[in-house]
């Protein structure tokens, strides 16, 4: 997960990392917002920003990454407050991880 300031009182201190409390998330705190500007820029979703963020991507297990991502499955924005699309999403997705 990589975190940005992008409103106000954004900052590494105010992180909550309880948000997704599993020990394969991996918190990253971007106070240059570099990642979501790179992302913006591969237009893999349009999410209308020229920054990327409170948005989330997957991508199938066996995708590997040239210059840039592809095989987007999943992409939405904003996470906080639209939950349902992510569940939607990403639930389909682990399933079929876990049926192979």
């Amino acid at each position: 997960m990589i975190w940005e300031p992008m409103l106000a009182g954004d900052s590494r201190e105010n992180i909550d990392r309880t948000l997704l409390d599993d020990p394969r998330v991996t918190s990253f705190w971007e106070p240059d917002r570099i990642s979501g500007t790179w992302l913006a820029q591969q237009r893999l979703a349009d999410f209308g920003d020229p920054v990327v963020w409170d948005a989330y991507y997957a991508f199938p297990a066996a995708a590997h990454w040239g210059a840039r991502p592809d095989h987007v499955v999943a992409a939405g924005s904003p996470i906080i407050g639209a939950t349902g699309a992510l569940e939607r999403d990403y639930v389909p997705l682990l399933a079929t991880r876990t049926r192979r």
